[in-house]
């Protein structure tokens, strides 16, 4: 997988572009703010000054925002989200960092080492900070009233950020969630235009092919086969690929210093893709859905001819395809979607350009501060592939419109829509197994089992009818609606058996090829012909409608709720119980003057519970929820009067 991303890489970074631009970060504006703005620290003759600007399309490139150093090490960095940094490690790190790399005689390099001469003080370890004493922004013995209490420079760093911190902001008339970053000027001119702070990023990023680094020797690369390279084994500079990294002594080969030269090696040409591409990959190739995220990582199965803007664009569109799949709703909203649905996926389905050699690697993941927990990788799907289950999900929300009516929206099986018909639990984590299974299994065709998904349907009704939402990823309708939800939520899931069989992927079940022989009339018989229905289960779906019907007689008595709905047990309900069921329903139909309304319906019930007495072929749970489809059925049909 890390060819794909390699690859992405360097067709992004040209010979003649520029890597850190292409490092750069964008930068996240909170909910609810309207704009965010970096605040400059200028360090001048006369003191300490700040300005503010407003964060556009280019701040990140223009101030080099790169992000943090991740981990224990170092940081240097000068445009930061972290204020902390500024006045503190930072401006000492790079400055020792450009004097090991030879320039110490650049312009940045004195800047750095005026301003530290001239407004920092030294804490009793010997490490660095901002003399905000000197400044006159606290009062004279702050700093060792600090360190007394016993800290650590890093805590004394954060209380001097944020007395910096409490009186910028109050000068500039900005609260802090406006601001997204800080960066440090001299004179007015912002430190990180200087050229050699390209440079020093580049020294960190790429530490392990620096000229004075120890970690290469001349191997073969793994990413692109070449041989007799300046290759390594480290990869712990990149920010995001984390569980690639093989800088342990516990990977290596044999537990050895020299089994390094038979792990997983790079060059630098294609580390630096890998650096180019992992960032680029997670702004421009990133897709949530429900609680998770992945990148949709393209790879060539033989070279192609893409310039950079060829290659961003084919990207952009691959994405917009992808996201489309994960999110309908989010994806038409995005692009302003006012030629409808089915407009614009028809044009995003057009074939790319070399789609036809083009494998997508979808990698799903979970990202915590510097920790990156892959929980999936799924190889080699084609970009076709993604097209074709839109298509085929498009076509079924249209015939449920008309089967079951409400907006179109409702009916999309989309990946979020999956994902909230599969019950995960939250809380530290969250359970995600069950719900990648089914989506590896749309991706690559690979058939899903029939009784697994019964068994998270079922799951997912027993939450809306014992009201345990907490811990879940199941919202909680507002009150009164959670018959009516739970209703949509089971319908989509007779939508969804239907989509994997007419693709091939469901493993077990049975489903009807023709028409059932159905004693039914009207839009009833057109659904359950439509669902592939055999007799056995048009039953249960006939006796669950039914108690629906009981249902809508307690509840116009009087009844609070529906209690004819604890007689649905949802782990299971055995033969037995089905036909004791199916007798007593007759009585309460009499009981709320609902069997003249549903004779029929109950004589065919009947007939199709007689024909399979003997050979009753559905489990337990596959009788359940058969008979919840045919009430949410008519929790549905209802709500179309």
């Amino acid at each position: 997988m890390l060819e794909a991303v390699s690859l992405l890489g360097r067709l992004l970074a040209g010979e003649n572009q520029d890597v850190v631009a292409d490092l750069a970060q964008e930068v996240r504006r909170p909910r609810g703010v309207d704009r965010v703005y970096l605040v400059k620290l200028d360090f001048r003759d006369d003191g300490l000054a700040a300005d503010l600007e407003e964060v556009g399309i280019d701040t990140a490139l223009r101030y080099r925002w790169v992000g943090n150093a991740v981990g224990n090490r170092p940081q240097m960095f000068l445009t930061t989200d972290n204020l902390s940094y500024l006045v503190g490690p930072s401006p000492v790190n790079l400055t020792a960092a450009l004097e090991r790399m030879g320039l110490g005689n650049t312009a940045l390099c004195r800047s750095l080492h005026t301003i530290l001469g001239r407004f920092f003080g030294s804490l009793p370890d010997g490490s660095r900070v901002l003399d905000v004493e000197a400044l006159g922004w606290v009062a004279p013995g702050t700093l060792r009233r600090w360190w007394d209490g016993k800290r650590k420079a890093r805590e004394v760093h954060k209380l001097v950020a944020g007395a910096v911190q409490e009186r910028v902001l109050a000068e500039l008339g900005v609260s802090a969630k406006e601001v997204a970053l800080w960066t440090l000027c001299f004179r007015g001119e912002p430190l990180a235009a200087d050229p050699a702070y390209d440079r020093a990023i580049l020294a960190y990023k790429e530490a392990a092919f620096a000229e004075t680094g120890t970690g290469t020797f001349t191997g073969t690369c793994s990413v692109c086969g070449a041989r007799d390279r300046r290759v390594s084994h480290d990869l712990a500079r990149l920010d995001f690929l984390k569980y690639y990294i093989t800088d342990k002594l516990g990977f290596a080969s044999g537990v050895s210093e020299e089994g390094f030269v038979r792990n997983f090696l790079v060059c630098a040409d294609c580390f630096r893709g890998l650096l180019v591409a992992e960032k680029y990959a997670r702004q421009r190739l990133n897709v949530r859905v429900g609680p998770l995220n992945f990148l949709v990582l393209p790879a060539f199965l033989v070279p192609v001819d893409l310039q950079r803007r060829d290659a961003e664009g084919w990207a952009a569109r691959l994405h917009a395809r992808v996201w489309a799949l994960a999110d309908t709703a989010g994806w038409l909203e995005g692009i302003g979607g006012h030629r409808g649905l089915e407009s614009e996926l028809a044009d995003l389905v057009d074939e790319l350009p070399h789609e036809n050699v083009a494998l997508l690697n979808f990698l799903f993941y979970q990202k915590s501060q510097s920790e990156l927990r892959v929980l999936r990788l799924v190889k080699d799907v084609a970009p076709g592939r993604v097209s074709h289950l839109l298509r085929a999900a498009h076509r079924l929300a249209n015939r449920a419109v008309g089967l079951l009516g409400a907006e179109e929206r409702r009916w999309w099986l989309d990946l979020t829509g999956i994902c909230h018909l599969v019950p995960l639990r939250t809380g530290r984590g969250v359970e995600h197994k069950n719900l990648l299974h089914i989506y590896e299994s749309l991706l690559t065709g690979r058939p899903v089992g029939y009784d697994f998904l019964i068994a998270q349907f079922l799951a997912l009704a027993r939450i809306y009818l014992t009201g345990q939402f907490e811990g879940t990823n199941v919202r909680r309708p507002g009150p009164g609606f959670e018959g009516v939800e739970m209703a949509f939520k089971l319908l989509q899931a007779n939508l969804l058996l239907r989509l994997l069989h007419e693709e091939n992927l469901l493993e077990g079940g049975i489903f009807l090829e023709g028409q059932p022989v159905l004693h039914l009339e009207g839009p009833m018989r057109e659904y359950l012909a439509e669902m592939r229905y055999t007799g056995p289960q048009a039953a249960l779906f006939l006796l669950g409608y039914l108690i629906g019907e009981v249902g809508k007689g307690q509840f116009r008595a009087g009844h609070e709720g529906k209690p004819v709905m604890e007689k649905i047990n949802y782990q299971g309900l055995s033969w037995q119980k089905v036909m004791q069921l199916s007798n007593e329903i007759v009585e309460r139909l009499r009981q709320y003057d609902r069997l003249r309304y549903n004779e029929r319906l109950y004589a065919e019930m009947k007939r199709l519970l007689d024909a399979h007495r003997g050979d009753w072929p559905l489990t337990p749970q596959e009788n359940t929820f058969y008979v919840l489809s045919g009430y949410a059925y008519g929790v549905r049909a209802a709500g179309r009067e």
